[in-house]
C-alpha cells in the first residue's frame, strides 16, 4: 500500500514538473514585451494581445529559453491580403530587428520555419519537401478563426504544429537560445494573440 502510494506520488510530481508553463502574457497588460520599431497600437484587450502596424515590426519578450515548447492561438485580420504574422523564438539582438527563427503565421506557409537573418526559408525547402508540406498543411489554417500554433525546440531539432498536426521538422543550430517574439508584417490590420505560454524542456 505504501509502495503504491509512493509510486503514484512520484508520477504526480513528474507530471506536474513536466507541465509547468510560464505565461508570456499576463492577460491584462503588455508588461514584458518591447516593440523593436514604431507601432500604431500594441495593447491588451479582453485577455488578448492586439498588434496593429503599417510597417513590418517585431515585439520581443523579456523571457529567454533554450530548449522549450511554446504555443499560442492567433487570429489574423479578415482582410489579410498581403499580410502575415509570425511567432519568433530563439531571437537574439538587443535592438532593432532580431535574428532567429520564426514560425510563419499566414495562409501561404502556415507553421513553416523562416530564418530571420539566417538564410530565409528553412522549411519547407526544395520542391519535394514543399510538395509534402503543402499536402500536410492544406486546409488546416482557418483565416477567420483562432488557429493554434505550437513550436518545440530541443538542441538543433525544431518542430512545429498547426491546429494539432505536426507540420515542420528540421535541424538547425545557428541560434540555440534567445527570446520569444510576435510579428506584424503587413500594411495594416490587427493581429490578435491569446493563450501565449512556454515551458522549458529538460
Amino acid at each position: 500500500m505504501i509502495r503504491t502510494a509512493l509510486i503514484l506520488l512520484t508520477i504526480s510530481l513528474s507530471l506536474g514538473a513536466e507541465e509547468k508553463w510560464t505565461p508570456l502574457f499576463d492577460g491584462k497588460s503588455t508588461k514584458g514585451w518591447e516593440p523593436r520599431a514604431k507601432v500604431d497600437s500594441f495593447k491588451a484587450v479582453d485577455g488578448e494581445l492586439h498588434l496593429f502596424s503599417k510597417v513590418n515590426v517585431w515585439v520581443v519578450s523579456d523571457l529567454q529559453m533554450g530548449d522549450f515548447v511554446v504555443e499560442t492561438e492567433v487570429k489574423i485580420p479578415l482582410d489579410y491580403k498581403g499580410f502575415n504574422s509570425g511567432l519568433g523564438f530563439r531571437l537574439i539582438g538587443d535592438k532593432g530587428k532580431p535574428k532567429g527563427y520564426q514560425c510563419e503565421i499566414d495562409r501561404g506557409k502556415p507553421a513553416g520555419v523562416y530564418g530571420i537573418g539566417m538564410g530565409g526559408w528553412l522549411f519547407p525547402k526544395g520542391a519535394e519537401q514543399t510538395a509534402a508540406y503543402q499536402k500536410a498543411s492544406k486546409g488546416l489554417f482557418k483565416p477567420e478563426e483562432w488557429n493554434h500554433f505550437r513550436v518545440e525546440a530541443k538542441g538543433p531539432r525544431i518542430r512545429t504544429w498547426l491546429n494539432g498536426k505536426l507540420i515542420a521538422e528540421l535541424k538547425h543550430q545557428q541560434s540555440l537560445k534567445g527570446r520569444f517574439g510576435i510579428q506584424h508584417h503587413g500594411k495594416g490590420g490587427t493581429v490578435k494573440f491569446r493563450h501565449l505560454r512556454a515551458r522549458e524542456l529538460k
